[in-house]
């Protein structure tokens, strides 16, 4: 079901496994964040607003499993942390986008730096918030990927100690090799300088011997 509609873009907000998608929406201005509000609801998100990154933040802390995405002023007046300090805590976990007015372009650059999926201007269009799933979406995507890639890296490595192990226990055993060569060496080694003297001259009397034919 959800790849039917994150391919179509339609019904993408209750078809998310989690159920509705949770946003975790902050913002100074109370006109600006209430209209924030009714338009993420008028899509079908879950939304919970706060009225600062001080009070988002205390928002995330008191529970974690509550949201599935963050949406956050950059600019703040009141005091507290501003936008990019709430970043820092909250990408840890979740998708995190952030919006301001009109911001060059060396601020939006250390928002992604730090950790944000996204950096939009206001006032936001309603297709960007309409379209804030594909963001959490994309997290989960990348969080299955990676978890996928560790337990091929765990396989991996747990069959290489299996080679690793079967080859010690022929070499051990003497029987590497269809010829035996493994268990000749093996012999040899185990002889002293006497007896390897003894057995090269055996040999070239046998040779000696053999000269006629």
């Amino acid at each position: 079901m959800e790849n039917a509609a994150f391919a179509s873009g339609a019904g993408i907000v209750q078809a998310y496994p989690g159920g509705t998608m949770r946003v975790l929406a902050v913002e100074e201005d109370p006109a600006y964040l209430t209209a924030l509000t009714e338009m993420l609801q008028r899509h079908g998100y879950q939304v919970t607003a706060k009225a600062s990154p001080e009070e988002g933040l205390r928002a995330l802390q008191d529970n974690l499993e509550g949201f599935d995405l963050v949406m956050t002023v950059v600019r703040t007046q009141g005091p507290g942390i501003d936008g990019f300090e709430f970043l820092k805590h909250a990408a840890q976990r979740y998708p995190v986008i952030l919006f301001s007015g009109v911001e060059p372009e060396e601020t939006k650059m250390r928002g992604m730096l730090e950790g944000a999926c996204a950096f939009l201007t206001k006032p936001l269009r309603d297709e960007e918030v309409r379209n804030v799933w594909q963001h959490v979406v994309a997290r989960r995507r990348l969080n299955a990927a990676s978890g996928a890639d560790a337990r091929g890296s765990d396989v991996v490595a747990v069959r290489q100690d299996e080679t690793v192990a079967r080859k010690r226990g022929l070499d051990d055993s003497g029987e590497g090799g269809s010829d035996g060569r493994t268990a000749k060496k093996n012999r040899l080694n185990s002889w002293s300088e006497e007896e390897l003297h003894a057995a090269f001259v055996k040999a070239v009397e046998q040779l000696r011997g053999t000269e006629g034919n």
